[in-house]
């Protein structure tokens, strides 16, 4: 990593990297016009391996970057030069006893193979912009330098207090902006192995509202003909859209609408014409124990 930082002085940058620390922004001279993707994941925001605020520093500096969720390779193009190996951008690749590895090369074809590496993640990425800046600078950071965990969590089920939401599944004609915005949803919250999805509901509550939707609740979604267990992920704004993003499993859970509706004391089609609510004891002790869900507290 030393050879790189230093190579970078006054040269044009492009990387992904899956972690860039907060020790970053005193080993990697970057610029505006720089394009960086680094792993953006809440997992790696919240260990520290990548720092918010060292993106923010570098994203006011006009440096290109881009959030990218399971990024784990180290592919830097300095000049005409690529450099394809195992450090991150940490003091710890930089100057500790961390054994690292590296292959420098200025073979033209494999300079614009790694360019175009660097280009196709970016493409699979979200751009960072201060909406993402935002969102990223409300995860806590557990232990600024420790490990990531990959996939520390249940693939689906909270474990943490979490709140119950049930709502009906409607069809909504988004504008280009809320397209865009479900786009960019889409390579952010993009699930490995195939093993889940994204959905985009339209939102409107405020981002400080203490009764909205955040992660890790649980969503309901009414359905013509069955209810699906959903995981709420994150609200996004840009511009004049506001959007929430949920995640579903291929194993999640599936009731018939009769049954949700008698644990509500309910009919069917309340439930297709209701609104968006959280749901109180005792009715989601009902839902928890008809979708199986931790016997875990409400958020609220």
């Amino acid at each position: 990593m030393h050879t790189i930082c230093q190579k970078a002085e006054g040269r044009k940058v492009r990387a992904a990297v899956a972690y860039a620390g907060d020790g970053a922004a005193d080993l990697l001279p970057v610029k505006a016009g720089d394009l960086i993707v680094v792993n953006g994941s809440r997992n790696a925001i919240a260990s520290g391996a990548t720092s918010a605020r060292l993106l923010r520093s570098w994203y006011e500096q006009g440096v290109l970057l881009y959030a990218h969720e399971t990024l784990h390779a180290k592919v830097f193009v300095i000049g005409r030069t690529a450099f394809v190996g195992s450090a991150n951008l940490s003091l710890r690749a930089h100057t500790d006893r961390t054994v690292e590895a590296a292959i420098q090369s200025t073979e033209a074809a494999v300079v614009v193979s790694a360019r175009e590496f660097i280009d196709e993640m970016a493409a699979d990425a979200i751009e960072v912009d201060e909406a993402w800046l935002d969102w990223a600078d409300t995860v806590p950071v557990r232990a600024a330098g420790g490990p990531v965990l990959w996939n520390p969590d249940p693939p689906f089920e909270p474990n943490e207090p979490y709140d119950v939401w049930v709502g009906p599944e409607e069809s909504v004609e988004w504008t280009d902006e809320e397209t865009a915005l479900a786009q960019a949803g889409y390579r952010m919250h993009w699930v490995a192995g195939g093993r889940g999805r994204y959905g985009t509901i339209a939102i409107s509550e405020s981002a400080t509202d203490t009764s909205s939707l955040v992660q890790p609740d649980m969503v309901l979604l009414i359905r013509p003909r069955s209810v699906q267990l959903v995981r709420f992920l994150d609200r996004r704004r840009r511009g004049g859209a506001a959007m929430g993003f949920y995640r579903t499993d291929r194993d999640c859970v599936r009731r018939t609408l009769g049954e949700v509706a008698a644990a509500l004391d309910s009919t069917p089609a309340k439930l297709r014409e209701g609104d968006w609510v959280r749901m109180d004891s005792p009715q989601r002790e009902a839902l928890r124990e008809l979708f199986k869900l931790p016997k875990l507290p409400a958020r609220s």
